[in-house]
């Protein structure tokens, strides 16, 4: 993922490609250093970016858990967009790591089998605990279930 095609702000784009969160005290870290940093042209280029995070999520072939994870933060994020809620803490928080997982360099690449995905599902996962009250309002507010497994 390049600024040029995407306009996601260079001192973001460089945050993204960071590797030294070792463990979930740091990934957390990582996480409030790279929510800090997505701006409104970071959501806009988030937005365009669909389609690419749709067919990334497509391929996420049997990794159906964190799937369904990463489509609920996408669906909160348009739909937040779309609300008005754009910029909040748990809106910055749900883009950076939907743009973590779309970028193309990971602590862990993707491509190992059985474990590249591992890095992006833990800042999933962090992000789901740390506004899971958000996110299930908002589910609620759309009258939807809120999934028991989250």
């Amino acid at each position: 993922m390049t600024t040029k095609n995407t306009s996601i702000p260079e001192t973001l784009n460089r945050h993204l490609s960071a590797v030294s969160h070792d463990d979930i005290a740091s990934v957390a870290r990582y996480i409030d250093l790279g929510a800090g940093l997505v701006t409104p042209d970071a959501i806009n280029a988030l937005r365009r970016l669909g389609r690419s995070l749709d067919k990334k999520i497509a391929g996420l072939g049997e990794s159906e858990r964190l799937r369904r994870r990463i489509e609920l933060l996408a669906t909160y994020f348009e739909e937040a967009c779309l609300d008005g809620q754009k910029g909040s803490p748990a809106h910055r928080e749900v883009a950076f790591a939907l743009l973590y997982f779309l970028k193309g360099f990971d602590r862990i690449p993707d491509t190992i089998p059985e474990v590249g995905l591992l890095d992006d599902a833990m800042v999933v996962q962090i992000v789901l605990d740390r506004h899971a009250s958000v996110l299930r309002a908002h589910w609620l507010r759309q009258r939807r279930v809120w999934p028991a497994e989250f």
